[in-house]
């Protein structure tokens, strides 16, 4: 059995008693199960996870009700497509079942050394028990959870990868204690008897409370720093020597492999509710036929002398009977209203579409060898309904490789770089600044008077103390050039964070360069003469301490704390009226406003016996078990006090490639974008603009406030003045600290921050915890019904907030892989994510929303006819078509087009929506997909129906199916209606679709020869025999068929062709100029056309893109239509810039207007268009023309020269005019479209 779950702490004797039956443990077994299934419970735990899906619990009722006697149908035809759904689930299931039972068996059954009597033995992993000694070689990975005894490394240190626990892939220290480092060999092993005394099994990889007392001796203190978890691999270690605390599911591997919170589409949910609305039409159609048909078999009894004696029998059943049977039989006969395949269809299209993310190029980072990987495909149409975008900042909008750039040390302030951000703020202020010319592999800090100062100066000692700091006061481990291990400069640092690497870094190019670190020692060359340190102890950072500290003496004797930490946190704990503070505290705002990342740097002396005191409390602190955290953390505050300032550091992190770009894309799209991030103030809001999620037009408000009071001001100046600025037009952007934060997000205040970050274009928090961020999604989840929300991260601070999100998004950065690993997709750089959503989500979206309105409308149009059939059959519920047309029909005629269409359908192309964002704006703003639209594809598929029924129906009626009067039968009618229906559906697919492949050809028309070609196989059954030929050879079969598709599909291409060309959307625009080829060019700088479409992931490409170039002319006079610029650009072709926010237009020449908001730029593109659609004779004349003249001006490029400045265009234009009347305007043949 196992106390895991109950047990507050755990006694482990060493060796471990032995036990007759493996049941008496105390202490779980080692094995570890992954599996879902065995195979006693795989059937009926499989089939009750399949039939909680509504669709398949109800055709599931359908059948058994088929089994009654009035059922009109056999229920052999309706169990064969029930029995093909849940089997294909299953089988996928249990083959990926079956490959974590393999995978088990082979993790269960390896083989560990295990000391027993005397020796190692080999013994299985699953055979391991609590309080085992284990020895494991190089490489190989930990089985359970281990106490470090000893190693084959001095001190009992080894080296550890934890890639598989965390994700991170730099080497981890571990180190036994000393006292015990004798237990290496199997003689020393043979007389060790000890008790260890540890917390219970938990989740925590960071923490373990614990101490060993070997017998005879002194009770040790047990710590993180002697674990060795399952899961991590040993590593530059030959060999190391544990105990086993932890087995199977106690260990903190298994105990973090819960599963992600299972998320669902938004489509999804959507989707229940539509059923239910099916389910209620379909009950409504039941109690019609059921009212109905009981009334008429009270009305004809007696009289219905064609029925015999059945409805004329006194005992046969009353009315009411007829009616509860009929009510049934008309569930029964309408079933296929309910499209059973379309679960499996969706989850096959979803498959798809997620390999098609996998396989995208553009999203493939060349540099890390990093594709994208969908890590789900529940939620692929979900990319299209971003609303909003949660980001953290440190490597998801940076690079998170940093550099040291500058410091300030006693006041002085070092360094002559120039940052991004400080290039983008003077840009923002007119100012133009060069930033010096950065050479491959120089450093980023230049300043030459450091080294100088450092030689002589009155600040030489705290100079001397920085780099001493920077070169010891870490916990990173060097790695030396085998090849010449005394080459410093081939030290390669293994660092917990690119912070810590920079400053070691950093250290060595100022010559104090870290070379060695033991348990008890770090090793140091200062300007070439080595020094030891002995390291007494290291005050560990954390996310609550924020800061570190390391406790050494020197090697004059001398102990001394070096403590580098967060600058708020420091100053706390200075010694009062410092020399340097304030000036360093307005060097660390200038470093802030550049954007770079601070640390403060500060120290003390402590005398002997203060520190032997405070040692004391240190190891009682360290060796308790309950709250050990807390009382460590306490002992350490009353250390780290009294400090002496030093200076700071200060490091760039960079902005990723592309970032500006795709934020200012997506907030165009009319996604809105919120930061998150831990910097400080300052920082965020300069990161801000130089990423264009802040502009010079946003008016900035500040949330701040220590008290309720105080943020309540803040809240009502905001306010008031998002009000002046909505009065105006003008955008409105807020940054708020943690500590406002905190209050901002209490129950009173949750609705009126909401409701003030909802109408802002940026929102920035700062000093956030990961506690916040995920509090933050929550917020707007929970005030915004059906929002759509994405979270994006790279590390594990921003887990808790990517699994909030209706969207996750990892970033595989420098932090580790542990934000993907909990993500629902992982891409290599945030720019990738405009092509993510803009293109493959929109794409996506309008995919499956179009696979689930066509699946029902089929659906309708096929089942209703039924109904219609009950008019004229005594609402008997007989069935129109034979049982075995009614199964097939979702399989056989109109599974494959839907498919092949919701793979591969897309309206416009790729290149057209990375250039045009307003169309993930305005066509994709959940419409696709709401009630109404629902129901006007099931209005369209009964009106479908009643046409595919009354004109076979009527040409029946009044006219002979053969030439000598004689009736073929009833089947024969059938026959024409099924074939009307294969047409009709599969015809109407086709309209739908908008991207043709041969695979649109080949399932569309061969499903409608597929009929033909079953229909003539069927005709060989007795029941049918010669159906096929009698149908085909008579014309009226033809006649119905022509009469049918017209009438039906008819008002599908009229309401498309006047919406086209009367009341367009967006993409229609784009389509006509796609069509003709106008789409993609771009003007270079000497005026010439150039074609930007070889690089679609280029931002340059598409800056000075516009969409509406066209113009429209009546009779001798031209009405220009104003371009349409959808990224705002500082060329504006035939306009001039707006000093304020707008648009600024030409109208004698053919306006340009720069966009910066999403909506007024949807507003203004939908105008345009509807200005220049007027007609369609309009739109293709034009057109043409401006096609005409494009190619016309390019054949005659040798006498004809543009120029680029947009007077001389109009003068030319001016020129033409006077020279032919049917010229088009100055930009019509211009490379600007």
């Amino acid at each position: 059995m196992s106390h895991g779950d109950s047990e507050k702490s755990r006694d482990i004797i060493v060796p471990p008693p032995e036990f007759e039956n493996s049941k008496d443990q105390p202490f779980c077994d080692n094995s570890v199960i992954t599996s879902h299934y065995t195979l006693l419970n795989f059937l009926p735990k499989n089939l009750f996870e399949q039939f909680r899906r509504l669709a398949n619990f109800y055709f599931l009722i359908i059948i058994i009700l088929e089994y009654f006697p009035f059922s009109p149908l056999v229920p052999t035809f309706s169990l064969l497509p029930l029995l093909f759904v849940l089997g294909l689930t299953a089988l996928r299931e249990a083959f990926e079942d079956y490959q974590r039972h393999k995978s088990d068996r082979e993790i269960n059954n390896a083989n560990a050394r295990v000391f027993k009597d005397g020796e190692f033995r080999d013994t299985k992993w699953i055979d391991i028990q609590v309080g085992d000694i284990i020895k494991i070689q190089t490489h190989e990975f930990f089985p359970a959870d281990i106490f470090l005894l000893s190693s084959s490394e001095p001190q009992s240190m080894c080296y550890i990868d934890t890639c598989n626990l965390d994700g991170e892939t730099n080497l981890k220290v571990r180190q036994g204690l000393r006292e015990i480092a004798e237990f290496d060999s199997e003689l020393t092993l043979g007389e060790l008897s000890a008790e260890m005394h540890t917390e219970k099994p938990n989740n925590n990889l960071d923490n373990f409370d614990g101490n060993f007392t070997v017998k005879g001796q002194e009770k040790l203190s047990l710590s993180n720093n002697q674990i060795l978890l399952r899961g991590c691999a040993l590593k530059n270690t030959k060999w190391i020597i544990g105990i086993v605390v932890f087995t199977g599911k106690d260990t903190k591997l298994v105990q973090n492999s819960k599963e992600s919170p299972s998320k669902r589409s938004t489509i999804e949910i959507q989707l229940n509710p539509r059923l239910i609305t099916i389910f209620g039409f379909l009950g409504a159609i039941g109690l019609i036929g059921a009212i109905l048909g009981g009334m008429w078999q009270s009305n004809w009894s007696g009289k219905a002398w064609y029925m015999g004696d059945q409805v004329n029998d006194s005992n046969y059943l009353s009315g009411i009977w007829i009616g509860v049977f009929g009510f049934f039989s008309f569930l029964i006969v309408c079933n296929v209203m309910i499209p059973i395949s379309l679960y499996v269809t969706l989850e096959l299209v979803k498959l798809a579409q997620s390999y098609f993310l996998n396989w995208d190029v553009d999203m493939y980072h060349d540099d890390t060898d990093t594709p994208m990987k969908a890590r789900t495909s529940n939620l692929t149409e979900d990319l299209g309904l971003i609303d909003y975008i949660f980001s953290d900042k440190t490597g998801t909008l940076t690079c998170n490789v940093m550099e040291f750039m500058k410091c300030t040390v006693g006041g002085i302030s070092y360094g002559n770089g120039i940052t991004e951000v400080a290039m983008a703020a003077a840009k923002r202020r007119g100012i133009k600044l060069k930033g010096p010319k950065k050479i491959k592999g120089q450093p980023a800090f230049q300043d030459d008077s450091f080294l100088k100062n450092l030689e002589s100066h009155e600040t030489s000692k705290l100079i001397h103390e920085f780099n001493l700091m920077m070169g010891i006061c870490h916990t990173v481990i060097p790695e030396k050039d085998p090849e010449e291990p005394d080459n410093y400069d081939k030290i390669k640092y293994q660092a917990a964070s690119p912070d810590e690497g920079a400053l070691v870094d950093a250290a060595r190019m100022f010559g104090y360069t870290f070379y060695d670190r033991t348990p008890t020692s770090i090793n140091i060359e200062i300007q070439g003469e080595s020094n030891e340190y002995e390291l007494l102890n290291v005050l560990e950072f954390n996310s609550t301490r924020k800061r570190m500290s390391v406790i050494v003496k020197t090697p004059e004797g001398k102990i001394m704390l070096y403590c580098k930490g967060a600058d708020n946190i420091i100053y706390e704990r200075l010694v009062p009226n410092q020399e340097y503070a304030d000036a360093t505290l307005d060097q660390l705002e200038v470093f802030a406003a550049e954007g770079l990342r601070t640390l403060c740097f500060a120290y003390r002396e402590v005398e002997e016996k203060e520190y032997l005191e405070w040692n004391h409390k240190f190891k009682e602190a360290n060796t308790a078990i309950e709250d050990r955290k807390k009382k460590v953390m306490t002992v350490c505050e009353q250390m780290e006090k009294n400090l002496l300032l030093v200076g700071a550091s200060a490091i760039e992190d960079k902005l990723q490639e592309g970032v500006p770009d795709a934020i200012e894309y997506l907030m165009k799209g009319g996604i809105k974008v919120w930061v998150l991030t831990g910097d400080k103030q300052e920082t965020a809001i300069n990161i801000g603009f130089a990423c264009s999620l802040l502009t010079n037009d946003m008016t900035l408000a500040i949330l701040a406030g220590n008290n309720e009071e105080d943020l309540d001001n803040s809240f009502s100046q905001a306010e008031d003045q998002l009000k002046e600025n909505k009065e105006i037009g003008k955008p409105f952007a807020i940054v708020i600290n943690g500590k406002s934060l905190r209050l901002a997000l209490n129950k009173q205040n949750k609705r009126r921050f909401f409701n003030l970050g909802k109408d802002c274009a940026a929102v920035v928090c700062c000093r956030v915890s990961p506690l916040q961020k995920s509090e933050v999604v929550d917020l707007v989840r929970d005030f915004v019904e059906g929002s759509v929300t994405l979270a994006i991260g790279d590390g594990a601070n921003d887990v808790s907030m990517i699994q909030a999100a209706h969207v996750g998004i990892g970033i595989s950065g420098q932090e580790g892989m542990q934000a993907v690993m909990s993500s629902d997709y992982a891409i290599a750089q945030f720019r990738f994510l405009r092509k993510l959503l803009l293109v493959h989500g929109r794409w996506n979206y309008r995919r499956v929303t179009k696979l689930i309105l066509y699946s029902f409308y089929k659906n309708m149009a096929f089942s209703f006819m039924q109904v219609l059939f009950g008019i004229y059959s005594s609402w008997s519920a007989q069935t129109l078509f034979p049982a075995l047309l009614i199964s097939v029909f979702n399989v056989f005629f109109t599974s494959l087009p839907i498919l092949v269409m919701g793979i591969f359908d897309q309206d416009v192309s790729s290149k057209s929506e990375w250039i045009h964002p307003q169309l993930y704006s305005t066509d994709n703003r959940k419409g696709e997909f709401t009630l109404k639209r629902f129901w006007i594809w099931l209005i369209e598929g009964l009106y479908h129906s009643c046409v595919m029924f009354y004109i076979p129906f009527f040409i029946y009626r009044i006219t002979p199916t053969r030439l000598d009067g004689i009736d073929d039968g009833f089947w024969v009618f059938s026959i024409i209606i099924y074939t009307s229906v294969v047409f009709v559906v599969n015809l109407k697919l086709a309209i739908e679709t908008t991207f043709w492949t041969w695979m649109h050809h080949f399932t569309i028309w061969g499903s409608i020869a597929v009929w033909f070609l079953l229909i003539f196989i069927i005709s060989t059954f007795n029941s049918l025999k010669g159906i096929a030929t009698k149908t085909f050879s008579n014309p009226n079969c033809w006649l119905s068929l022509v009469i049918v598709n017209i009438l039906a599909l008819g008002p599908d291409v009229i309401f498309k062709y006047i919406r086209r060309n009367y009341f367009p959307q967006n993409f229609h625009v784009v389509q006509e100029r796609e069509r003709l080829g106008l789409e993609y060019k771009k003007k270079s700088k000497d005026g010439s056309s150039s074609d930007s479409s070889s690089s679609s992931t280029s931002s340059s490409d598409s800056d000075d893109v516009k969409l509406n170039d066209l113009n429209k002319k009546s009779g001798s006079d031209q009405e220009t239509v104003s371009k349409v610029n959808t990224k705002p650009s500082t060329v504006m072709v035939n306009g001039k810039r707006s000093k304020r926010r707008g648009f600024a237009f030409s109208p004698d020449n053919g306006g340009s207007a720069r966009i910066t908001d999403p909506e007024r730029a949807t507003s203004q593109f939908r105008e345009n268009a509807l200005k220049l659609l007027g007609n369609k004779m309009s739109l293709l004349k034009n057109l043409k023309n401006l096609k005409k003249d494009e190619l016309a001006k390019e054949s005659d490029s040798s006498d004809t020269t543009e120029s680029s400045d947009s007077s001389d265009t109009s003068d030319k234009s001016e020129k033409s005019k006077k020279s032919s009347s049917t010229s088009s305007s100055s930009d019509s043949g211009s490379s600007s479209d």
